[in-house]
């Protein structure tokens, strides 16, 4: 069973646990990869459309694995009782479908204790519908496969309440008394704190969080850097090509500006970046 290194990344996500649903789960490749790594006991693949769970059903019996995982069809997690699963797993779908998932299984999901992301669009959007909803990102990974970087997340339902976990006044006193760590490194002590930057910078901490991924950042992830740059030196180009134009509309005068703001929120984060080598 050859997996994509994003399947695998993805895979590296899940914490040990009995059950789990994979949504949209295609092939089945991530829910037999949990089953063949011991990390789940019992998987339920799900996914809208059933073609791809017939495929599914095929590969998992093929290898023996009709024992371990079940399939169903499902538009997101609609087909999933009341704790059968501890956890889901949501990857390769676009952003906005996503939270859709999420909002529209919030009672059930809610009462999950992980879950696994990996969007394939609007992460910033993603990421900051579960920390209004007051999930806490706890982990994160990013791979570049095939010239695409592939941003992914774990986070658990209800941490915090609603509270904004990663800029909160009190962070470090919750952070202490849960014992949450982050990559192995205490969440009091991650670098990104609202004590280190000015309360003028709060709100730009917030979007750069929602944006490139608070635990990426936190633990200057060596594929983020390589992201970081690449996106500075695309945005660069293309400011320059429309300030290189003889006159700008309003339109266009509008986009230089939000390049300039991109930009600048990308020479933040490489500063912390850095500065935490």
């Amino acid at each position: 069973m050859l997996l994509s290194d994003r399947m695998r990344a993805v895979v590296g996500l899940v914490q040990p646990c009995r059950s789990i649903a994979d949504i949209g789960c295609d092939h089945g490749y991530i829910a037999m990869e949990l089953v063949r790594c011991n990390i789940c006991r019992h998987v339920i693949a799900m996914d809208i459309n059933s073609g791809p769970l017939d495929r599914a059903g095929h590969n998992i019996a093929d290898y023996g694995m009709q024992e371990y995982i079940e399939t169903r069809l499902s538009d997101g997690v609609s087909a999933l009782r009341e704790g059968e699963a501890e956890g889901m797993v949501c990857a390769g779908m676009g952003g906005k479908l996503v939270i859709s998932i999420l909002e529209q299984g919030k009672a059930l999901i809610g009462r999950m204790r992980q879950v696994v992301l990996q969007p394939q669009s609007e992460l910033d959007e993603v990421r900051r519908y579960l920390r209004e909803k007051g999930y806490l990102i706890d982990r994160e990974d990013m791979i570049c496969e095939d010239g695409k970087y592939y941003p992914m997340m774990s986070a658990r339902p209800g941490a915090f309440g609603k509270l904004e976990w990663q800029i909160s006044g009190n962070l470090e006193q919750k952070c202490r008394q849960s014992g949450v760590y982050i990559n192995g490194i205490p969440a009091n002590r991650q670098p990104f704190q609202i004590s280190e930057v000015s309360k003028g910078e709060a709100q730009r901490l917030t979007r750069v969080q929602d944006t490139y991924g608070p635990c990426l950042l936190a633990m200057a992830h060596p594929v983020l850097k390589r992201y970081l740059l690449w996106r500075k030196e695309h945005f660069e180009e293309i400011r320059d090509t429309l300030l290189g134009r003889k006159q700008l509309t309003d339109r266009q005068q509008q986009r230089v500006e939000e390049l300039e703001e991109a930009l600048s929120d990308i020479v933040f984060c490489l500063y912390y970046y850095f500065r935490y080598q």
